[in-house]
């Protein structure tokens, strides 16, 4: 047998020899290391009970699964509890003050103490303004109806929802919320029909709108002025 030939017959010997089996290579090859989920930091929060005064709610969050807490309020006695299995606890209509949470565990547990809640963004509206967009011709037929419509612009300060009532000469109202940001904002536009005129010695149609910001809480309520739109006819309409 010549010098090639026995090459060739242990090639694939050779390559048997170092191939792993699947399971083995499995094994031999290194394992990915697993994601590891960062528990929150705990936190707690003060925020006014709603239609209470001088009364807070506790917010406790970030702690571990049932992990038992004790409330301590400046002056008062303390309450323990636990917290439910995502870590968190509501404890509401409590007597306002300085609050901290003792989380208790090994070592003493830890304490957190509790931070008033953000105050909420105030909406302060000061002007309403209209103005007239359609028809954008210089002329219409006015012996046939007439879509007016009107857009509306909100000024003011802060963010939120605002409530806004439109109201038409012929009856129509609408009232949207408009999302709010200062120092202005665009209201949805408002469209009423202008009747037709009996005949073209007749005075020429005329609508009007006005936009209307409600009282809201302790708000004032804001008007613009009534916005009338007097159409200018076609000859012979």
């Amino acid at each position: 047998m010549n010098r090639q030939r026995r090459c060739a017959l242990l090639a694939p010997l050779l390559a048997s020899a170092v191939a792993l089996p699947p399971a083995v290579a499995a094994q031999a090859a290194p394992a990915e290391p697993a994601a590891v989920q960062v528990p929150a930091a705990p936190a707690c929060q003060l925020k006014p009970t709603a239609n209470a005064q001088n009364r807070v709610d506790v917010v406790l969050t970030g702690f571990a699964a049932n992990q038992r807490v004790t409330i301590n309020r400046a002056g008062g006695r303390p309450a323990d509890t636990r917290v439910d299995a995502q870590g968190n606890l509501t404890a509401k209509n409590l007597r306002d003050g300085t609050y901290s949470i003792r989380a208790q565990g090994r070592g003493g547990g830890s304490t957190v103490p509790c931070a008033d809640a953000p105050a909420p963004v105030k909406v302060d509206i000061a002007d309403a303004d209209v103005v007239a967009t359609k028809p954008d011709t210089p002329t219409v037929p006015c012996n046939q109806t007439t879509a007016v419509t009107f857009a509306g612009t909100l000024k003011g300060t802060g963010t939120g929802d605002v409530k806004v009532k439109w109201v038409g000469s012929t009856g129509k109202q609408s009232q949207p919320t408009v999302k709010f940001t200062g120092p202005s904002t665009p209201v949805p536009e408002f469209t009423i029909t202008a009747p037709a005129r009996a005949n073209p010695a007749a005075d020429a149609p005329t609508v009007t709108a006005q936009l209307t910001v409600p009282q809201q809480g302790s708000e004032t309520g804001v008007s613009s002025e009534v916005f009338r739109v007097t159409l200018r006819c076609a000859a012979g309409t």
